[in-house]
């Protein structure tokens, strides 16, 4: 078919015949109701946007692949084949890339990313440990606040020290474990006497920073236990795969290095309630599928499955033209456009009801909280910080005026030594 670049508004245009595949479910890609009618779906969509986007303009007519009876007539790489056959100009659909149906048709870039996971049943799993008391901040975060304890004992030894507190005078070991512990027994186990009101600001300021993260530290800490983490039953044997009719994954499964040897039945399914039935009664191990058709799945069923990959990477969904058409490029340039653009997202909505090709609602551990770091508490070490710098000055300028104020009253009581000796001669 040849196409000249014509002005938008001129009547009559090209038409491009494009086939268009029949499921049985899925429909949220094409959807070919009993009577053989085309009613829409997410790829339909797309094609139809990126030909509106062409510049120039051309008259889709798609044509469901059914025979007489309203039955698909093939399986997908049936379909394509069609092209080479002159049968059609082009597949308008959810045709996943391959390497062998290059050597029927050309393909356009792709409209939607994909891969090949594993849709396996979730479990609940506990396992905590020991080790959970100190997640919810990480190691960072726990260093920090021993050397805040370090740095509060050090100003507090410092501005007693000053004041000649007695309990300060101790060898110099004895004084460093002090500097950490008196902070601790003064509160709470009323051991040590505090001589300057400046440490008693200190301390104060310390206890109230200590307080609001065991507050935080508490209710993390609750996240940490009580949280049901969702973990895949991934199968230790592929015995029974199942995968969807019609499409590229039974011949992956079959080559897969792993599964080849323990693979005895692969199981063809449907719909997505066969996907329901065999996994919830456990008539397969796991099933294969290209990550769309999970995402959908697990949109539509929710948490009780969870999806393990990917197990391959494949180039994605296209479009199927033939060989050497003149369409091909041009289509490939307006879907890397369509692709990036907002109505990508829309039309994902409301077609397929998922936000992204990457639902990470099934990721591996996506439901474990999240360890505070350093940068969560950054504003109350600074200020505590920065508090105790201040009472640590104040102390200073406190404690000089006072000496200050001494030194002349103890001058003025001292007589010097020539009046001492005159007022014993006079006597």
């Amino acid at each position: 078919m040849v196409i000249e670049k014509v002005n938008k508004t001129q009547s009559p245009c090209p038409q491009l015949i494009a086939w268009v595949p029949k499921k049985t479910d899925f429909t949220e890609f094409v959807d070919v109701n009993d009577d053989g009618e085309l009613k829409g779906g997410f790829s339909i969509a797309i094609f139809c946007l990126v030909l509106q986007k062409l510049p120039f303009n051309i008259q889709p007519v798609f044509v469901p692949f059914i025979n007489e009876t309203g039955e698909s007539r093939g399986s997908y790489d049936e379909l394509v084949q069609q092209i080479e056959g002159k049968s059609c100009e082009a597949v308008a659909g959810d045709i996943t890339i391959t390497a062998n149906r290059t050597k029927y048709v050309d393909f356009t870039m792709p409209y939607m990313s994909s891969g090949i996971y594993m849709l396996v049943q979730a479990a609940e799993t506990w396992n905590q440990t020991l080790v959970t008391l100190v997640k919810p901040f990480t190691m960072e975060l726990w260093l920090t606040i021993i050397l805040a304890c370090v740095f509060i004992g050090v100003a507090v030894g410092i501005l007693e020290s000053r004041v000649n507190n007695p309990e300060f005078k101790v060898p110099i070991i004895q004084k460093l474990l002090m500097i950490i512990w008196f902070p601790v027994s003064t509160f709470f186990f009323n051991e040590g006497r505090i001589h300057n009101r400046f440490s008693k600001f200190v301390l104060v300021i310390w206890l109230t920073t200590i307080f609001i993260v065991m507050q935080i530290f508490t209710a993390c800490l609750s996240s940490w236990l009580t949280v049901n983490q969702l973990q895949p039953k991934v199968p230790k044997q592929y015995k029974v795969v199942g995968y969807q009719v019609g499409s590229c994954v039974a011949d992956f499964a079959i080559d897969r290095e792993e599964c080849t040897s323990s693979i005895e039945r692969l199981e063809p399914l449907s719909s997505m309630d066969d996907y329901k039935t065999v996994l919830d009664n456990r008539k397969v191990d796991a099933i294969f599928d290209e990550l769309a058709y999970v995402d959908i799945f697990i949109a539509k069923y929710g948490s009780k499955y969870m999806k393990v990959g990917p197990l391959a990477q494949e180039p994605g969904l296209g479009f199927a033209f033939s060989h050497g058409s003149p369409l091909q490029a041009n289509f490939s340039r307006v879907v890397i456009k369509v692709t990036g653009s907002p109505n990508m997202t829309d039309m994902m909505k409301k077609y397929l009801r998922v936000i992204t090709p990457f639902q990470p609602q099934a990721d591996v551990g996506s439901g474990t909280p999240q360890s505070l770091d350093v940068n969560s508490f950054f504003l109350l070490f600074i200020s505590m910080g920065l508090a105790t710098i201040m009472a640590l000055i104040f102390s200073e300028i406190s404690i000089m005026r006072i000496s200050a104020q001494i030194n002349p009253v103890v001058l003025m009581n001292v007589k010097p030594p020539a009046q001492t000796q005159m007022a014993q001669l006079d006597q």
